[in-house]
């Protein structure tokens, strides 16, 4: 089983936590990647900022990446803070990510870059971003006149769209970045993971542990299945670690509902955000089953009560012929 599959928090659901924190352990300048991959995270940011560019910043902009990898870490130290809490007075808001660039000779900062992550639609707030930008430069962390990027990182939806405007609005060196591109393919969070990886199997960067490259590609494949899209634009979901085979729409009491079928046979109900819903399934199911009139008989032939494995299998396969 995939390691972040395995390690994610609610019931195999996908966790924004789980995903910062390695996010964070990748841009460190104190993990064995040499600052490879930090280097693609801000070519990545410059190819999508419509405000200063961060290659311009920190004289990255000639020869290859190892030159460009050996430049910066003679001039530059990194550190990747999680959950970094930025106090005012006293209120404070959480940044998912601070990442501080200093300078080695005299230990001044550079840059900030203020990463916020975003996985589910129900957890888009429009004035976040932009709020913590305030924060950070009103608070005793900043330093004057050094520059601030905030980095707003989402799914490929929409739904993100007023957070990433608001943030613009409030700082012009704003980016938005998805984790996975639907319409780019070279143009997300997972492509620059896959730089990373062949730059290191052609040796344009310092080799990478076996240990390490496992993990990387392991992660690489979590954010792909999860976040990717089938052809019906409906997102590939797993649960426990097993996947979807089947799913189905319906409208119940005035409110939009999908229905899951996994490779374990169990069946779950998710709102219109993919959230799984904390409800008995087998009401629902038959509250389904008499809205649309499917007249699905609850019992075997034998007597016997179906379980909520079968019963959900039909009355998916109900709503699909419907």
């Amino acid at each position: 089983m995939n390691i972040f599959k395995s390690l994610s928090q609610g019931n195999g659901q996908i966790s924004e936590t789980n995903i910062t924190s390695f996010l964070s352990y990748l841009l460190n300048t104190s993990n064995e990647l040499s600052n490879s991959f930090l280097l693609l995270f801000f070519d990545l940011m410059d190819r999508n900022s419509p405000g200063e560019k961060i290659y311009d910043l920190l004289g990255l902009n000639h020869g290859t990446l190892r030159e460009k990898i050996i430049h910066f870490t003679n001039n530059y130290v990194v550190s990747a803070t999680p959950e970094f809490p930025i106090r005012v007075d006293l209120t404070k808001q959480i940044a998912d990510i601070l990442v501080r660039v200093s300078a080695k000779r005299d230990e001044t900062d550079v840059c900030y870059i203020l990463i916020e992550n975003k996985i589910k639609k129900a957890s888009a707030n429009p004035s976040q971003v932009s709020k913590q930008f305030e924060y950070f430069t009103n608070s005793a962390e900043y330093e004057q006149d050094v520059p601030v990027f905030s980095v707003l990182i989402t799914t490929d939806s929409p739904a993100f769209s007023a957070m990433y405007k608001n943030a613009l609005a409030a700082n012009p060196d704003s980016v938005w970045l998805r984790w996975t591109s639907h319409t780019e393919r070279d143009n997300s969070v997972e492509a620059s993971l896959r730089q990373l990886i062949r730059h290191e199997m052609v040796a344009e960067i310092t080799p990478i542990n076996l240990n390490t490259q496992f993990i990387i590609k392991s992660f690489m494949d979590y954010i792909a299945t999860e976040f990717s899209q089938k052809g019906t634009g409906v997102k590939n979901y797993s649960f426990n670690g097993f996947d979807e085979v089947a799913s189905a729409s319906f409208t119940l009491n005035g409110e939009n509902y999908v229905l899951k079928r996994f490779g374990n046979n169990m069946v779950r109900v998710f709102n219109e955000d993919d959230e799984v819903l904390d409800t008995p399934v087998k009401p629902l199911l038959r509250e389904v089953n008499d809205a649309y009139g499917f007249n699905i008989d609850l019992y075997h032939s034998t007597g016997i009560a179906k379980n909520t494995q079968i019963f959900g299998r039909e009355i998916i396969n109900a709503l699909n012929n419907n």
